[in-house]
């Protein structure tokens, strides 16, 4: 499910709150995952929860996140196939239009609100795909400290 929100990531203070460090909870027997909010230039802002995979070279999103994004096709590239995590090799596109993503983060009180910087995220989009936070960006923007069952985000 899609939550879209104002105003641009861009307009955005990259920081808005002290807080440099913050840690997530995950269920044991679950993966780590965060809400996150993208957008792509002069489209919606959508949030989604997308898994932290420390094995996924790029971020990856779906072709049902482009559209949710207001890419169409003439926006994306075809990249050539990629190998899944099951070894079979699947068709890409990357976007012509750059993608902006910031964390959410729940407070104490419920609230949900930005944390972190703003980045550029270096995404690919699969046919069919959960979101996964990758390499590429996700991981080149932050130091994550995995300790089941929690992991820290560090900038």
């Amino acid at each position: 499910m899609y939550r879209r929100r104002g105003p641009s990531l861009g307009d955005r203070d990259q920081r808005d709150d002290s807080l440099t460090r913050h840690s997530f909870t995950y269920d044991a027997y679950d993966v780590p995952s965060l809400e996150a909010t993208i957008q792509a230039r002069g489209g919606p802002q959508v949030d989604l929860t997308g898994t932290v995979d420390s094995g996924a070279s790029s971020t990856v999103l779906s072709r049902g996140d482009a559209e949710e994004l207001g890419l169409g096709a003439a926006d994306l590239r075809e990249a050539g196939p990629v190998v899944v995590a099951d070894g079979s090799e699947v068709r890409c596109w990357t976007s012509a239009p750059p993608i902006r993503e910031q964390v959410l983060r729940t407070t104490s009180t419920g609230v949900v609100r930005p944390w972190g910087p703003v980045f550029d995220l270096d995404a690919i989009f699969l046919e069919h795909a959960s979101p996964l936070w990758g390499q590429s960006d996700f991981f080149d923007t932050f130091g994550i400290d995995f300790q089941r069952p929690m992991f820290t985000l560090r900038y």
